[in-house]
């Protein structure tokens, strides 16, 4: 009898410890960073542009860390998700996945690592972003 209380308490918890979960859609604003991981400055090859215009796209609503937010984001930076670009590349290819973290810097989406081969570093950079957002 006790071992039955046991297990299902257990099973409880555990159904509602993953219940709290919170997922991509739960959330309404995302913050871009103005520096990604992958750049060495402020939106170098437009990429931090880029990635705000593509989560727009998908229906966030979507600002860059160096703009005026919103007052009820401003008061409550937990309505935000923050993204980022990681750079995973190699010598002969840029390879990027994106990030996007919730405000106590747990991960909540991590997109698959998309692959570009193209040289030049803006063209590339884009073509693997844009890959990792599809």
């Amino acid at each position: 009898m006790i071992k039955k209380i046991i297990v299902g308490l257990t099973l409880l918890i555990t159904i509602t410890a993953n219940s709290q979960e919170k997922n991509v859609n739960d959330y309404k604003y995302v913050i871009v960073k103005e520096k990604l991981d992958l750049a060495k400055s402020n939106d170098e090859y437009q990429t931090s542009s880029l990635t705000k215009f593509l989560l727009k796209k998908k229906g966030f609503v979507v600002f860059k860390s160096d703009e005026n937010l919103p007052e009820e984001l401003s008061k409550n930076r937990c309505l935000a998700l923050t993204a980022d670009v990681i750079d995973k590349s190699s010598m002969l290819t840029v390879k990027t996945y994106i990030l996007l973290k919730d405000c106590y810097n747990k991960e909540v989406y991590r997109s698959e690592i998309a692959k570009s081969k193209i040289k030049d570093y803006k063209k590339g950079y884009h073509e693997s972003i844009r890959r990792a957002y599809a």
